[in-house]
């Protein structure tokens, strides 16, 4: 069978009855489990995952200072008061630093592609887009000639 595989190739020599050669390979043998596939998430994901973790650890302040402030207040607890106090204090500090963060490491393998063609392309087009908007009349309706004035005749009787 394929090295890479995950089950064990049965040796045809080992026919012993009671199959102790079978446990006792099975106990040296390394299983290895194989990685299917290489995709890591989409900067968007990161995105959207470290936006959930900022947001949970912000609203997780708020609830741990009232904790704290209720069982200094009425337990007479200041000890897990502290406690909570403490905890919740850098908890902004830690969330803003996760939600500025980069997320996953770009894998160093994969190449740097920069395609300069493109891009002048791209630039090229959006150019001829606003030089046609600027060259364009600013009331397409209305003919060159053409004016808003609209003439009132009064009656005289």
């Amino acid at each position: 069978m394929d090295q890479d595989t995950f089950d064990a190739v049965e040796d045809p020599a080992d026919e012993s009855p009671t199959g102790a050669g079978r446990r006792r390979r099975r106990l040296l043998r390394r299983r290895r489990a194989e990685l299917i596939t290489t995709a890591r998430r989409s900067p968007a994901e990161n995105l959207r995952h470290r936006e959930r973790v900022y947001t949970w650890l912000q609203l997780s302040r708020l609830p741990a200072l009232l904790v704290s402030a209720g069982s200094y207040l009425w337990l007479g607890d200041w000890v897990f008061s502290g406690v909570l106090f403490l905890i919740s204090v850098p908890l902004p500090w830690i969330a803003v630093v996760i939600a500025n963060g980069k997320g996953e490491v770009r894998e160093k393998r994969t190449r740097n592609v920069y395609k300069p063609q493109a891009a002048r392309e791209y630039y090229a087009a959006v150019d001829a887009a606003e030089k046609a908007r600027l060259e364009a009349p600013e009331r397409p309706e209305l003919e060159a000639g053409e004016s808003d004035i609209i003439d009132h005749e009064e009656d005289t009787k």
